[in-house]
């Protein structure tokens, strides 16, 4: 499964013991979720999430390598080698993994990202012991046989052209991500990997990036459900203790967009019955740029067109008629930068100059400084709800423990996420904005029917 970029959450729950902030009274109040963590001696980074609401448990394992670390000429690696993990080790058969969860009461998958790769399963809590047996020994004796590798290749082609070659709006947005983080960079190629590259790669490729990557030093391990700080220690120590760390690698990103911005560009296709209006800009992540901005921008995101009751929503949707819907989107957990995202859906017969019109009408107000204290803190409790919300997930809560931590981040930040998104003022959304939505930080890009955008 190919990850997609979102808006932050987080892992928090609803509480009177923190002290409110003094300009917010209303704000949701929020407490720390109780977490335990400790490192094995290999370097394995272990994250426990206790909670007795059922008799079950959710084990994710996350290794610190996503498709921005391949290669051009060598892309899609990082999902191929996912897709294989599930072909066997010296002790179970290809394909065996996924039917003994299965035969468990269970439920797995995979996910593959560019900054992480994740495989998690959900299961009875007696079962935990299997479930970190099976995962400790494909991380350590997967064998990657050519017999598997090329029907599975098929299988990696085949969804390429279901999920992007057969979705015009995935096509466009590959030619979007190149002039916006730069021709050939890391971000700018897809996560499942061009088709030329797949059918390339061989054995010895994906099993060069399975020792380079997979190892229980890059990798994090996070338990939630009916278990305990103890228990998770033991079985870890006694499954993933004795895999040898080895040396690797730093991870390097750009610290810059694309050169030659702004640009435009339009993709006209058969398939598409009506068109969009896009526009990307570079901006920076938790970890990349001024990341000082990147709360303020959660808040933006929210309030410029985060929901049906959001400006841009409102004055192109609901108040003027020009579009059938308009939203904005960003994603501050990234290792290297990030994009910030405004989408229109337009009403029809309206055109692309009326829309840039409406959309740069709404931009320009809040560039002006007309942002309330009210509406930031609206989207503020937005943004606390879905921390409260993640609290009775086992997948959501699990995943965002591991991707802070896959992509640099700490605990501790994530226990301090409430009060820094309770901290930001309307000067702080005012300047995240000016500093982000500019001209030669932008790609605006159209999808039109065969004929154009009417």
């Amino acid at each position: 499964m190919i990850g997609r970029r979102a808006v932050v959450g987080g892992l928090f729950a609803v509480s009177a013991l923190l002290p409110r902030a003094p300009a917010r009274a209303s704000l949701l109040q929020v407490e720390r979720r109780p977490s335990e963590t400790f490192t094995l001696a290999n370097g394995l980074q272990v994250v426990v999430l206790p909670s007795r609401r059922a008799p079950i448990v959710m084990q994710l394992l996350v290794y610190k390598v996503g498709s921005a670390d391949e290669t051009f000429g060598r892309t899609g690696i990082a999902h191929f080698l996912e897709h294989m993990m599930f072909k066997g080790t010296g002790t179970i058969g290809p394909g065996e993994f996924a039917r003994i969860v299965s035969r468990n009461g269970g439920r797995g998958n995979a996910f593959t990202s560019m900054d992480m790769t994740g495989y998690h399963q959900t299961i009875a809590a007696d079962r935990l012991e299997l479930m970190m047996r099976m995962e400790a020994d494909r991380m350590a004796n997967l064998r990657i046989l050519e017999q598997e590798l090329t029907p599975e290749r098929q299988v990696v082609l085949e969804e390429r052209r279901m999920r992007v070659d057969n979705v015009p709006a995935e096509l466009l947005e590959e030619a979007v991500r190149e002039p916006l983080f730069g021709p050939h960079k890391p971000y700018a190629m897809p996560t499942i990997g061009y088709v030329d590259d797949l059918k390339r790669l061989g054995g010895d490729d994906l099993s060069a990036f399975y020792r380079r990557f997979y190892a229980p030093n890059n990798a994090v391990l996070v338990v939630a459900g009916d278990t305990t700080a103890e228990e998770v220690q033991k079985l870890a120590e006694t499954h993933y203790g004795p895999i040898p760390a080895r040396e690797v690698e730093a991870r390097r990103r750009p610290a810059e967009g694309g050169s030659g911005l702004p640009q435009r560009i339009m993709r006209a296709d058969a398939r598409v019955a009506e068109p969009r209006w896009n526009r990307d800009f570079i901006a920076p992540s938790y970890r990349t740029g001024d990341s000082r901005q990147a709360n303020a921008l959660l808040i933006l995101t929210w309030l410029f067109g985060g929901s049906e009751t959001s400006r841009l929503s409102r004055a192109l949707v609901a108040n003027g008629k020009l579009a059938l819907s308009a939203s904005a989107s960003y994603g501050a957990n990234s290792l290297g930068l990030s994009s910030f995202e405004i989408s229109v859906h337009p009403a029809q017969g309206r055109s692309v100059s009326e829309i840039e019109t409406a959309v740069g009408d709404q931009m320009k107000r809040v560039l002006d400084g007309d942002v309330t204290a009210e509406e930031v803190e609206r989207a503020q409790n937005r943004l606390l709800a879905s921390a409260i919300y993640s609290q009775d997930s086992l997948a959501s809560g699990p995943r965002l423990y591991g991707s802070m931590l896959a992509t640099g981040g700490t605990i501790a930040e994530l226990d301090h996420w409430p009060q820094a998104i309770a901290a930001v003022q309307p000067d702080d959304v005012v300047a995240a904005a000016r500093h982000v939505w500019r001209d030669d930080r932008s790609v605006t890009s159209l999808l039109t029917p065969a004929g154009g955008w009417q």
